[in-house]
C-alpha cells in the first residue's frame, strides 16, 4: 500500500513539474536597438576625406557599399540600403576613419574608390595603398582633379592628434589643396574669379589670426596648428589681396549658390548680397580642427527665370579632427562700460579682464572654470564702484555690464548672451520642442540700460517691429532699466535682408511703439559691418550687414542732467569673433 501511494505521489509530482513546464512563458525582450551602427569596430589612424564626390569603395577586392543607383524622379530616389560598414544609406560620406579590422598583418589596405550614379559620371576611378600607422595617423585627400589642375588624385596629410597644450584652447590649422579651375564658369554678371594661390586664416573682421597661418601656399599645403581660446568663431580665408573665400554651406544653411566673378551669395542675376558665406560655429576647448581648402561644387545662375548650372570653386570647409568631450568646465565672460563718468576696469575674483574700458566699450573675453564668482567694476584709483556675485555655468557666455540704475547708483549686470545659433519654431505634436540651427545667422537682442528712460521699444525703420516671423513678438518691446529680456531674447535677420535702421521708442506697457525718440541716434545697418575697409579696398560694395551675435544696449541719460558726453545712444557689442 505504501509503495502505491509512493508511486501515486511521485505520479502526482511529475505530472505538476510538467505542466508548470508547460505554462512557462518565454521572456520577450522588448527592448529595440536604434543605433544606425551596432557592430563595435575600432578605427585606425587613416582617415579619408572625400572632396571627389565618391560614393562607393572596395577594400581588399570586397564591396563594402551598396553600389545600388536610384532613378531620381522615383518615390525611392533617396533610399539606400545600408551595409556593414555604411549602415545608413550605403554609401561614402565625406569622411571616413577606416576601420583597423580592414587591415592585414601588415597594416596595409587596398581601396578602390568610384562614383555611382544616374546621371553620367565625370570621376574616374582611383586606387589607393593606405598604411595604418600608429606613430603617424593620416588624412588621405581625394580631389576633383576632373575639376582642377595643380594637385594629384590623392594627397596624404599627417594630421596632429595631441592635445592643445592649455586645456581650455583648441588648435586649428591649413591645409591648402587648391588648385586652378579647368572650366570656370561665365553668366550675365561676369566671369569666375580665380582663387587658387596663397591664402591665410582671418578673424570675422578680417584680422589675420597668427603669422603661422598667413600665406600658406599650396605648394608648401599645411601649415603648423595653432592655439586659440575656445569660443564662437566666423573664420574667414583671406587671398592675398584680401578677397574672401566662400564655404559651401549644408543643412539649414545650404547656401551653395555663388555669384561667379565675386562668390558672393547672389540676389539675383544681376545683384549680389556681397556676403560671403563663412560659417560661425564655436570651437570646443580640447578640439583640434582642420580648414581645408580645395575645389567644391557650386551652383550659379544662368537667367533671370533663377535657373542654374553647376561649377567648381576653391573653398573652405572645417573639419573636425578629434571627438572633444563637452565643456562641463569653462565659460567665457567680457565687461562692458556704460558708466559715462569714468574709465574703468573689470575683474573676476580679483583677476583683472579688461582695462580702462571707455564710456560704451567692451573688453576681450576671458576664460573662467564654472563656478560662484564675484565680478567687479573699478575705477582708475583702484575702487570697486559696483560688484555683482553669480553662479557662472560652464559652456556659457557672459557679458558684465555696468551701468547706473535711475537713482544714478552704479551696478553690475550680467547677462547670459546665446551663441548656439538655434531659432525656437513651436512645440510638436508630442510636447517636445522644435527648433532650427544655423551657422550663418544675424542674431540681435536688445537692453535697456539708460537713465531716464523707464521704457524703451527698439523698432526697425519707421517704428516697424524688430521680431520676425519665428521670433517672440515681445523681444525688444517695452524694456525696462537693468531688466533684460531672458524668454527668446533675440530677432533674426536673414542674409539677403534690405538696409534697415534701428530706432528707440519711448513707449509704456499699452502704447507701442509710442514716441520715437529722436534724441537717440538711429542706428544704421552697415553699422553692424566690423570695417567696412575689409570690402572697399576691392572696389566691391558693402553688405546690408554682417552676420553675428550681436546686443543693441541703450546707455546713457537722457532729460535732465543730460549732457553731450553721458547722452543716451544705443552701442553694439558683437559676441563672435
Amino acid at each position: 500500500m505504501n509503495k502505491i501511494n509512493y508511486k501515486c505521489f511521485s505520479l502526482l509530482f511529475f505530472s505538476v513539474m510538467l505542466l508548470f513546464q508547460c505554462c512557462k512563458k518565454d521572456k520577450v525582450d522588448f527592448e529595440s536597438d536604434n543605433r544606425t551602427l551596432t557592430q563595435n569596430r575600432v578605427n585606425s589612424t587613416a582617415r579619408i576625406i572625400n572632396v571627389a564626390g565618391f560614393n562607393q569603395v572596395i577594400v581588399n577586392g570586397d564591396s563594402l557599399t551598396n553600389f545600388v543607383v536610384r532613378e531620381p524622379n522615383k518615390p525611392n530616389s533617396q533610399q539606400y540600403p545600408g551595409t556593414s560598414y555604411f549602415p545608413s544609406n550605403g554609401q561614402l560620406g565625406k569622411t571616413w576613419f577606416i576601420p583597423q579590422d580592414l587591415f592585414d598583418a601588415q597594416e596595409t589596405a587596398k581601396l578602390d574608390f568610384m562614383a555611382r550614379s544616374y546621371a553620367p559620371v565625370v570621376a574616374g576611378n582611383v586606387k589607393l595603398d593606405v598604411k595604418n600607422d600608429y606613430n603617424n595617423p593620416t588624412d588621405y585627400f581625394l580631389l576633383p582633379t576632373f575639376a582642377m589642375d595643380g594637385q594629384p588624385e590623392v594627397v596624404p596629410v599627417k594630421r596632429g592628434v595631441t592635445a592643445p597644450s592649455k586645456p581650455d584652447h583648441f588648435k586649428i590649422r591649413i591645409v591648402n589643396l587648391s588648385g586652378a579651375i579647368k572650366n570656370p564658369a561665365v553668366n550675365s554678371s561676369g566671369r569666375q574669379e580665380e582663387l587658387s594661390g596663397d591664402v591665410s586664416l582671418a578673424y570675422a573682421d578680417g584680422t589675420l589670426v597668427d603669422a603661422r597661418t598667413n600665406n600658406i601656399s599650396s605648394a608648401s599645403r599645411t601649415s603648423d596648428y595653432i592655439e586659440i581660446p575656445y569660443g564662437t568663431y566666423q573664420f574667414k580665408i583671406l587671398m592675398a589681396d584680401g578677397r574672401q573665400m566662400p564655404a559651401l554651406g549644408s543643412g539649414l544653411d545650404a547656401i551653395t549658390l555663388i555669384d561667379p566673378p565675386t562668390s558672393t551669395i547672389p540676389m539675383d542675376l544681376m545683384n549680389a548680397t556681397n556676403q560671403t558665406y563663412a560659417p560661425i560655429q564655436t570651437y570646443q576647448p580640447g578640439g583640434i580642427y582642420t580648414i581645408l581648402i580645395a575645389p567644391q561644387k557650386f551652383d550659379y545662375l544662368i537667367n533671370e527665370l533663377d535657373e542654374t548650372s553647376s561649377t567648381y570653386q576653391n573653398s573652405f570647409q572645417v573639419i573636425n579632427d578629434n571627438s572633444p568631450s563637452a565643456n562641463n568646465t569653462y565659460f567665457r565672460v567680457q565687461g562692458v562700460n556704460g558708466l559715462a563718468a569714468q574709465n574703468v576696469s573689470f575683474k573676476v575674483d580679483g583677476k583683472t579682464i579688461a582695462s580702462n574700458l571707455a564710456f560704451g566699450t567692451v573688453g576681450a573675453y576671458t576664460n573662467f572654470i564654472q563656478g560662484s564668482h564675484i565680478v567687479e567694476a573699478i575705477d582708475a584709483s583702484g575702487k570697486t564702484i559696483a560688484c555683482a556675485s553669480q553662479v557662472l555655468r560652464s559652456a556659457q557666455n557672459y557679458t558684465a555690464w555696468l551701468y547706473q540704475d535711475q537713482s544714478g547708483t552704479p551696478k553690475v549686470l550680467i547677462v547670459a548672451n546665446d551663441l548656439s545659433g538655434t531659432t525656437y519654431l513651436g512645440t510638436e505634436d508630442d510636447a517636445t520642442y522644435s527648433r532650427n540651427q544655423y551657422h550663418y545667422f544675424f542674431f540681435k537682442r536688445f537692453l535697456n540700460l539708460s537713465v531716464g528712460n523707464p521704457y524703451i521699444t527698439f523698432t526697425q525703420s519707421n517704428g516697424q517691429s524688430s521680431a520676425g516671423g519665428n521670433d517672440n513678438a515681445n523681444a525688444g518691446v517695452n524694456l525696462q532699466p537693468g531688466q533684460p529680456l531672458f524668454e527668446r531674447p533675440y530677432i533674426s535677420n536673414v542674409f539677403n535682408q534690405k538696409a534697415f535702421e534701428i530706432m528707440a521708442y519711448r513707449s509704456k506697457p499699452n502704447v507701442v511703439p509710442g514716441i520715437w525718440a529722436n534724441d537717440i541716434e538711429v542706428l544704421k545697418s552697415e553699422a553692424f559691418i566690423a570695417d567696412k575697409t575689409l570690402y572697399q579696398k576691392l572696389g566691391r560694395g558693402l553688405p546690408v550687414q554682417e552676420p553675428g551675435i550681436y546686443t543693441v544696449a541703450l546707455i546713457g541719460q537722457s532729460g535732465t542732467g543730460s549732457t553731450p558726453a553721458n547722452k543716451a545712444r544705443m552701442i553694439i557689442i558683437k559676441h563672435n569673433k
